[in-house]
């Protein structure tokens, strides 16, 4: 599956939405399929190193709507779990989240190596 079918599967506003995508998983079952994650950051480095600068909203929104719902799972009043996660591990993918999105728009993805575990999917050299 290409890059741009990957964000588009995972954005909510078009007709390649899939509910078996990362955030189609994270949004319905409460899940964080860290595979689906895996691909979808896969898709942020291959846009970025082709910069296909429409896929802006896209990817903006889905790093937004990934951080509402890790909110909603931080937040005791809130309903929303990520059921298979734990605390500290949901503060790790946060950061992860913000830092592989933040490059995408600076135009500067983080390496790998600063991650405790590395992207099977990436090149460890990037």
């Amino acid at each position: 599956m290409g890059a741009q079918k990957t964000i588009l599967r995972n954005f909510p506003h078009n007709d390649l939405f899939d509910d078996d995508s990362f955030l189609g998983k994270l949004h319905e079952e409460e899940l964080w399929d860290i595979n689906e994650y895996w691909l979808l950051e896969w898709s942020i480095y291959e846009i970025e190193d082709n910069f296909f600068e429409k896929f802006h909203w896209e990817i903006f929104r889905i790093f937004s709507m990934i951080m509402c719902k890790i909110s909603y799972h931080l937040d005791k009043h809130d309903g929303f779990k990520i059921k298979n996660l734990k605390r500290r591990k949901v503060y790790e993918l946060r950061e992860r989240v913000q830092l592989v999105f933040e490059g995408y728009f600076s135009k500067s993805m983080p390496s790998q190596n600063i991650f405790q575990e590395a992207n099977p999917l990436l090149n460890f050299s990037i």
